[in-house]
Formats: C-alpha cells, structure tokens, sequence
C-alpha cells in the first residue's frame, strides 16, 4: 500500500491522478463510501488516488467561537485516512491564503500539480472564501480544465443523513451510540494517564485518569459504559468511565476517569484510550461516600449489561 504524505501541491507526483477533497473529520461512514467510490475509480483508471485534506479544519479557523470541537484529533484523523487503502495524502495547511483563495485559483494549481483524471467530493462539498465553490461550480471550473467532477450523494442511516455536524450533535447529547451508529465505530478519546487524587481506588474503584484533549467535541458530564485500549491488549477490556469535574470530591477540574472492570495494573504514562458506548446517568453529588459507593456498583452493573449488548462495537474504535 502506498502511505505518502505530503503537504504541498507541488510534491505532488506529476502525473494523472483521481483526487477525492474534504474535511474528514471522523472519518464516517460517509467519508469512507466517498473514498471507495473513489478508489474504485482510480483502479479502473489505472492511475493513482490523492487524497486532500485540510488541517487545521476550516471551521476551527474560520468560525472558532461557535465550532463546537472535533471528532478525531489531527494525528488520528490522519492515521484513519492513510487506513484506508492505496493512497497518496495531501494535507494542506489552512492558512490565511488559503481561506480567501477563489474556487478558481485552487482548481487551478490542483490542475497544475496534480493533473486529476476526475476530481470526487461529497454532494455538499464546498472551497474556496465564503464556501463559494461549491459541487456545481467545482464542475463548471472543472470542465473548463479538462476534468470531471463527480459528487457522491450522502448515506442515510435510520433515516438521518450521516455527516460530521450530525455526529456532533449526537454527542454534544450524550448519545454515543447514535453517534457510532453514524460514524461507524464508537467515538473514543485517548490522553496520558495521570496520577489522580486516589479517591477511588480507596474506595474500590480505581481509576486511570487522562485530560481530555484540546479541541475535540464533548460529551457531557456523566457515568458511561465504555471500551477501555490498553497498550499490549489484543482485545479492548469494559470499563466504566467518568467524565466531569467531580462534583462529590470537590474538584473544579474536567477529567475523564476509566475504572476498568476486572482489571488490576499500574497504568501511569500509559496511553488509554476510551471509546464510549452508551451514557448510563448525568453527574451527581452524594451525601456519604458510603452513598457514592452504592452508586458505582449500580453504575457497574449497569455498564455490564451495556456492553455485553454492543460487543460488537469492541473491536472497531
């Protein structure tokens, strides 16, 4: 498999190539039908596939205040993509310049570099200032140049149209399952595990703590049934997972907290990462730590039953 990725259009290869653009955050369901349509494509050609992609994401830049977060940091989104099959990645960084370049400068140095036997995007595709270029544009300036332009209609599930700000707002409700549902795995965080305050481990249920990265979307506070990945595990382990700022010990800082069920291990400076699988119940003060104890055997109990009814979802974070 080829696994190139550059960061400027003149590293390009100069020769013909089927090129698929977007934003590809999350690297859905949506997103993949794109890339195998366009894969397929490229093999019946015989000529390459370039993906472009786009980092930071344009509305990180364009539009930060209201951009509720993203569902895979760079690196993984990255990682995904190369994942994905034969390609070449191109990841353009989103710049100043490139922001207020017209629909028909891109296409025209895309053009120039990477000479496309067709271009593919998703049905709602847009570049360019203002989003100006949009799929019928794109395929006037395309014809102009010599080269088609095919838009892949988006997949509905369960009747809703899977895209990146649908996923969002899945999980911006404490809906994981709707959200992996629509992504395709589960929506998972991954972070160094840091010492903690040792509340629970005195109490019986310890925990690996991480900070949740910058920039990603969040769930809301609140116990979920999770899928904890251990470095070394050929298999992910249950798990029960806090995330909030600890309300019953007073603590004002936002952390992720994975107690791993049936699990015994010094995990510091380890990476973990945690898929979420369903939200069991929102953050609650106790009256007793005697009260909060009761409470996480409920909550693990309840865990149990979640996961062992979506241990399919295990092996696709």
């Amino acid at each position: 498999m080829s696994h190139v990725r550059l960061t400027r259009l003149d590293q390009v290869p100069r020769r013909s190539h089927v090129v698929s653009i977007g934003t590809f955050d999350g690297v859905h369901r949506g997103h993949r039908h794109l890339l195998e349509s366009a894969a397929t494509r490229s093999g019946e050609l015989g000529v390459p596939l370039l993906v472009v992609t786009f980092e930071p994401i344009p509305a990180q830049v364009i539009r930060p205040d209201t951009f509720p977060g993203r569902l895979l940091t760079a690196d993984r989104k990255i990682d995904m993509l190369l994942s994905t099959g034969e390609i070449d990645l191109l990841v353009l960084p989103f710049t100043e310049a490139l922001r207020l370049q017209t629909p028909e400068a891109f296409m025209e140095n895309l053009h120039r570099f990477a000479l496309p036997a067709e271009l593919w995007v998703g049905e709602e595709f847009a570049l360019g200032y203002n989003r100006g270029g949009t799929v019928d544009r794109l395929t006037a300036i395309g014809t102009g140049l010599g080269f088609p332009v095919q838009a892949v209609d988006r997949l509905v599930h369960d009747g809703e149209i899977i895209s990146s700000s649908r996923i969002r707002a899945h999980i911006l409700a404490g809906e994981p399952e709707r959200a992996a549902s629509l992504l395709g795995y589960p929506y998972s965080v991954a972070g160094e595990v840091i010492p903690g305050a040792q509340m629970g481990r005195r109490i019986g249920f310890p925990t690996a703590n991480v900070v949740p990265p910058d920039g990603l979307v969040a769930l809301p506070d609140g116990i979920y049934a999770s899928f904890a990945y251990l470095p070394g595990e050929l298999r992910p382990l249950g798990a029960v997972t806090y995330i909030g700022t600890r309300p019953a010990l007073n603590s004002g800082n936002r952390l992720i907290e994975t107690h791993i069920l049936d699990f015994e291990g010094d995990l510091y400076g380890m990476q973990l990462q945690t898929a979420f699988v369903e939200r069991l119940r929102p953050d609650a003060t106790f009256e007793s730590v005697d009260a909060l104890i009761v409470q996480l055997q409920k909550d693990e109990a309840h865990a149990r039953m979640a996961l062992a009814s979506r241990a399919n979802l295990a092996g696709n974070a």
